[in-house]
């Protein structure tokens, strides 16, 4: 769900003041019990697709490595 979907929700449905935060307390409460690690991201996305996950490792570390020797030229560029 986006912030316009969203949007339309609370438009359709006019909550009272009191309906309101007992929503945003249970969708925030939904939120934080499934908020996972970045750690545990990656494995689930090694398990589900182990090659795309490789490629992905693989693009982060190579931009990690040459970002600051790309900034400091594009730096001695300008």
């Amino acid at each position: 769900m986006n912030d316009e979907q969203l949007t339309e929700a609370w438009a359709t449905l006019e909550p009272r003041a009191d309906q309101r935060r007992r929503i945003n307390a249970r969708v925030f409460a939904w939120l934080e019990a499934h908020d996972t690690s970045l750690a545990s991201e990656w494995i689930s996305l090694f398990r589900i697709a182990p090659f795309s996950a490789v490629g992905l490792a693989t693009v982060s570390t190579v931009s990690i490595v040459t970002a600051a020797p790309l900034a400091w030229l594009v730096r001695a560029l300008i």
